[in-house]
């Protein structure tokens, strides 16, 4: 039996001091040869778009270059085919000019993969196997970055039959070249597993990390969040983020997507028929708030809720279908901590499956699948005008990363100065250049860089 408690945020379509938000007129990422299912969009650290989608066992991505997108590249090889449809796919993580992308094989569970880029997005490192299990197998990766920049990686585990479904993570302390030992998180108890067809999600801001996952009891599918507040090397408590108390005897495929915002979890999910954004304490591991995403009942279906966070502001993207057919929704609040109201936005009305979204500075960057025209769609809502504090565009780009022997410095100035500190924090080689750098004298291993630039970012490299 369902059994809803709602406790109210305040969502209205427009307020006083709502943003106009201007939205540009879809454009397609790639030809419909390069398919389009489950598209994923993060922000780079001049916050443009990067987006992953795949299709006949291919992973995508493609990057904005100022005008338009680039000619997507394929991350994945013939040995590792992957798993990719409307409801899954590859997840994506990025901070800067590094790049994650997690997805699993063809073959249903049987491995997960990994492929990095610290160029932002213009090389790929081969797929490395995330882990080597004899007598169990993995599926539904899904990424986050730490405080330290490093990656953390959530897998549904369960035997080689398939059986008894649920999450671990594994933490990188080397930028994805290798992780620990996998941590197991806590469930809802002893009879409980994870819904073995739904996606998880995790995020991280600051020292606290979440993964949300949809839970299975008895056929009790809500959603639950394990949380670190150790930067993911340790899940400590689990919990419910969600009281619908959905009692369904066939799979939803149907994951929920969250964000950590301070002490509190906002997760967004689907559950019969519709979808919903709750508000947790992770102090005290319980549900403070909980609403469905539309104010009026005036549709027929909701599904696919993602969700994303700029500092305390928030926009959350979904499908809603009602008698004139689907259409693609969006809430934004500039506030979600002080309950400022939301204002609900349609963005696009046709025939579309599954959404993402991010958000900027500037305004609100979405891709959707476009089942009608076979393509990946992409459109930006900018703002009127914008109280978030803008993000200085990185100074320089170094590449190859891995590297060799030379690296090369992308940058605005005819000469900058620079200084490389080794993994123990020693500067191991300084100087000036105009173009690059010969590191051919330094051992293999980790590396830093910065230059004399103004706000230039500390970056890492692997020299191999």
């Amino acid at each position: 039996m369902k059994k809803i408690i709602l406790l109210f945020f305040t969502i209205a379509s427009c307020y006083a001091n709502a943003q106009t938000i201007n939205w540009s007129t879809p454009i397609e990422i790639a030809p419909s040869s390069y398919s389009n299912d489950y598209p994923r969009i993060v922000l780079d650290g001049a916050e443009q778009p990067l987006v992953s989608w795949g299709g006949a066992n291919k992973i995508h991505f493609s990057k904005w270059t100022g005008t338009t997108f680039s000619t997507p590249i394929q991350l994945n090889n013939d040995t590792t085919a992957a798993y990719v449809a409307s409801w899954t796919g590859a997840d994506m993580a990025a901070r800067n000019d590094t790049i994650y992308v997690g997805f699993m094989h063809q073959d249903w569970g049987r491995k997960t993969y990994l492929v990095r880029s610290f160029d932002g997005g213009m090389s790929f490192s081969t797929p490395s196997l995330l882990e080597n299990y004899s007598n169990f197998t993995s599926r539904f990766p899904t990424i986050a970055i730490n405080q330290a920049g490093q990656p953390l990686v959530g897998i549904m585990k369960m035997t080689s039959a398939g059986h008894h479904p649920h999450f671990v993570v594994r933490q990188s302390e080397d930028f994805g070249m290798s992780f620990t030992a996998e941590t197991s998180i806590i469930t809802s108890g002893q009879m409980s597993e994870a819904c073995d067809c739904c996606p998880a999600s995790m995020s991280a801001a600051g020292e606290n990390v979440a993964l949300f996952y949809r839970d299975n009891k008895d056929n009790v599918r809500d959603v639950w969040a394990a949380t670190s507040s150790d930067g993911g090397i340790g899940f400590n408590q689990g919990f419910a983020v969600d009281n619908s108390n959905w009692e369904i005897f066939s799979c939803p495929a149907s994951g929920p997507d969250g964000v950590v915002i301070g002490d509190s979890l906002y997760a967004v999910f689907f559950s019969d028929g519709q979808c919903y954004l709750s508000r947790s304490d992770i102090t005290t591991a319980s549900i403070k708030k909980l609403q469905p995403l539309s104010a009026g009942l005036n549709f027929n279906t909701q599904n696919f809720p993602r969700i994303a966070n700029r500092g305390n502001a928030v926009v959350i993207a979904w499908k809603e279908t009602d008698n004139q057919g689907p259409k693609l929704k969006v809430l934004y609040t500039e506030d979600i901590t002080s309950d400022m109201p939301f204002q609900q936005e349609t963005v696009y009305f046709d025939n579309f499956a599954s959404v993402d979204v991010a958000l900027a500075a500037d305004g609100i960057h979405l891709v959707w699948e476009d089942t009608w025209s076979g393509t990946v769609n992409y459109v930006k809502g900018t703002f009127s005008s914008t109280s978030l504090h803008p993000i200085t565009a990185n100074p320089f780009v170094i590449y190859p990363n891995p590297a060799t022997t030379e690296l090369f410095i992308s940058t605005n100035e005819a000469m900058v100065g620079y200084k490389i500190w080794n993994a123990q924090g020693v500067i191991v080689v300084r100087g000036e250049t105009s173009s690059f750098i010969d590191i051919s004298m330094l051992p293999k291993g980790i590396y830093f860089i910065n230059t004399n630039q103004n706000q230039s970012p500390l970056k890492f490299v692997i020299k191999k």
